[in-house]
């Protein structure tokens, strides 16, 4: 006997078999979804720390704060002096020159170091050191400037003397015991500068007193 059974059975899997098909070849042909793209403004992984500021020792760092006093000191002591076409005021007068040159290009060095690490020091004089370009300032108001004699002349050579002396000391040292490397190249840089308006400012003075004489 032939059953119904089969021929329906044989008839259901040929339509399930076609379905199955068709539905295979949709699948196969439907568009995937895009990737979903990245957030915007999302930080990217593993990127660095910044950078922290390079520290210096406890002798680096006066340093840095001796040296910007001194050098503000002596640029604007330096331009105490007044405008003179006197040959007798020349050696005066290339000594300012050369302290205000020379040594503000140390100084803006010198703040590029600052910055670098993140240092908090003031250029302002304060104290004995403002008080002293008052004093050689109000010096040359009242005495005119000639020859080699005049008091406010010497008082102003003292002063560069002293300071330039005091740095240029402070400046070979750190250049040869100091650590950071920034401060030994600052030193190998501008040492010869502060060593000349030294060794120009001592030999002026030693000029001065003996013509005074």
């Amino acid at each position: 006997m032939h059953s119904k059974f089969l021929p329906s059975l044989s008839r259901s899997l040929s339509i399930a078999a076609v379905c199955a098909l068709l539905g295979g070849a949709a699948f196969a042909q439907a568009p995937t979804s895009p990737a979903t793209p990245a957030t915007a403004g999302t930080p990217a992984t593993g990127a660095a720390p910044a950078e922290k500021p390079k520290s210096l020792n406890s002798a680096e760092d006066a340093y840095v704060k001796n040296a910007v006093r001194g050098l503000s000191y002596l640029i604007q002591m330096a331009k105490t002096l007044p405008a003179s076409t006197d040959q007798a005021q020349a050696g005066q007068s290339r000594l300012r020159d050369t302290t205000v040159k020379d040594l503000t290009g140390a100084q803006t060095a010198l703040n590029k170091i600052i910055e670098e690490h993140a240092l908090k020091v003031s250029a302002d004089l304060v104290g004995n050191d403002k008080t002293d370009v008052e004093r050689i300032t109000k010096g040359f108001t009242k005495t005119p400037i000639k020859g080699f004699e005049n008091k406010p002349t010497l008082d102003w050579v003292g002063e560069i003397l002293k300071e330039s002396k005091r740095l240029d000391h402070e400046t070979e040292m750190i250049g040869k015991q100091g650590q950071d490397a920034d401060l030994k190249m600052f030193a190998t840089n501008y040492g010869p500068s502060i060593r000349n308006v030294f060794t120009s400012a001592e030999a002026l003075d030693k000029t001065l007193k003996t013509k005074k004489k």
